[in-house]
């Protein structure tokens, strides 16, 4: 069957087996189903439903603690299946659909952007190798499938010039990292959020923060890994 077919057919049936005279309720929610189901083919599902949910991974381990074995395939950690062994109609209907827990990350990112890192780098400055320059300390907070990311920088005419400082906060393991860093994250994990350092020695000594972190950690309670 064609796969931009299957939900169409889904819902066809359901009213075949509904009967003459359904509750209208039910009735007006298939009609609006059979009317937006020639346009929810499988890959449109995944880009406005399941790439903003929590349960969404890009790619993931599939051997336990092996992380040189990774999927590139997109992956539901709530179902525990690729994406692409499921259907429209399974990702249509899911019901596991949650935000919490990146709103959650966001909202500690904010905190410690704005509490923690704000005041700390007041005095701070980045200097920026290709403009042979110091600028004041700017920062950007980004959300990504499964964490969200901080990034130093400074402000600049078109926007954000983003240095080699990142500080990760993540709930579970990203392939992104590459398998040695996976491995040294895993080691941190306890269930709460991490938070993950990517950054040259070089520009953490200039700026002299690793004690600030590694306080910041302290202080939410998180584990501290330095990539």
């Amino acid at each position: 069957m064609d796969k931009r077919n299957e939900i169409v057919s889904a819902v066809r049936e359901a009213k075949k087996n509904l009967g003459e005279a359904p509750d209208f309720r039910v009735a007006d929610a298939l009609a609006i189903l059979e009317g937006m189901a020639p346009f929810l083919d499988r890959e449109v599902i995944v880009r406005i439903k399941c790439k903003s949910c929590d349960n969404y991974a890009s790619a993931f381990f599939p051997l336990s603690r092996d992380f040189y074995a990774v999927d590139e395939g997109e992956y539901c950690h709530q179902r525990q299946a690729s994406i692409k062994n499921l259907t429209a109609i399974k990702l249509a209907s899911c019901s596991h659909y949650s935000r919490q827990a990146s709103e959650s990350l966001m909202d500690l990112g904010k905190a410690i952007m704005e509490e923690d890192l704000a005041p700390a780098f007041k005095e701070r400055r980045l200097y920026d190798r290709s403009k042979f320059a110091s600028y004041r300390v700017a920062f950007r907070l980004l959300s990504i499938p499964g964490m969200v990311c901080i990034q130093l920088g400074h402000e600049v005419d078109s926007g954000f010039a983003c240095s080699d400082i990142k500080i990760y906060l993540l709930r579970r393991l990203d392939p992104g990292f590459g398998a040695e860093a996976s491995q040294k994250i895993s080691q941190a994990m306890k269930g709460g959020p991490i938070m993950v350092v990517q950054s040259s020695s070089q520009t953490r000594r200039q700026l002299d923060i690793d004690y600030m972190l590694d306080w910041i950690a302290e202080r939410r309670k998180m584990d501290i890994v330095y990539l």
